[in-house]
């Protein structure tokens, strides 16, 4: 059972303008991904959608929730996404997302999702959408000492995951962690397969700082959304907090 701290605060809905331009990214290593994005590139086009980068005022990821996770580098704007049946993150199909975009041309609001900061020996790292994980990377296990606020925990696990809301659906989920209410602020932590189970899964309010001390000697890295991998020396410092930006999905 999930030990909960405080109550869920939910981030606010915002309303949007008709869209006028857009940038549209495809995974390239996905043949209906880049066949969807000519198709998208032609239906922009007809709507009168200009094709943009910095200033375009919707973000379309094409491919799956890896896709959107990658290109953090538009997060400023809002999102929509092109996944298949097995998305979490993405708003759409390769089957349905015709109707679903020109719905959202003509004006849309927008969803906001918590994010998660994190540091490794003082070094700021990549945001995280879905999750903060360190794990080990040889088959032995890990031993790691964890500070959440004013509280410690000493426990032994293959890793341990800093899970948003949105990540909450993904990895933690299969690690045993509960599904939460997208637009929920606070961060789940999950080991990951606990030596006697000697770690639950936890929820801690948005304000919490949590402190990780790896002391094992075999080899870890912190991996951010599983996009970003940095590796860990023994006794190495990772802390983790909610981030101070927000990523923005359009709701259908």
């Amino acid at each position: 059972m999930l030990r909960g701290k405080g109550p869920a605060l939910r981030l606010g809905v915002l309303q949007m303008k008709p869209v006028k331009s857009a940038v549209v990214v495809a995974n390239p290593s996905k043949k209906n991904a880049i066949e969807t994005r000519k198709q998208v590139l032609e239906f922009l086009g007809e709507k009168g959608v200009r094709i943009s980068g910095r200033s375009a005022d919707l973000f379309i990821a094409i491919g799956g929730d890896g896709t959107v996770l990658f290109n953090k580098g538009h997060f400023d704007k809002p999102i929509f996404a092109i996944g298949s049946e097995s998305s979490f993150i993405c708003q759409a199909q390769h089957h349905d997302w015709k109707e679903k975009l020109g719905k959202i041309l003509g004006g849309f609001q927008t969803e906001e999702r918590a994010m998660l900061s994190s540091e490794l020996d003082g070094k700021k790292l990549p945001d995280a959408l879905n999750e903060v994980c360190v794990r080990n990377k040889e088959h032995r296990i890990l031993a790691m000492h964890l500070k959440v606020d004013k509280k410690d925990y000493a426990f032994r696990a293959d890793g341990v995951l800093f899970s948003t809301a949105t990540g909450s659906t993904a990895y933690s989920y299969s690690c045993g962690g509960e599904e939460m209410g997208q637009t929920d602020t606070r961060c789940q932590i999950v080991a990951i397969a606990p030596y006697r189970r000697s770690f639950e899964p936890m929820i801690v309010p948005q304000g919490a700082i949590s402190t990780l001390i790896v002391e094992s000697e075999c080899d870890a890295d912190v991996v951010i959304d599983g996009q970003h991998v940095f590796p860990l020396e023994r006794s190495a410092v990772v802390k983790v907090y909610a981030s101070g930006k927000k990523a923005k999905f359009a709701l259908v």
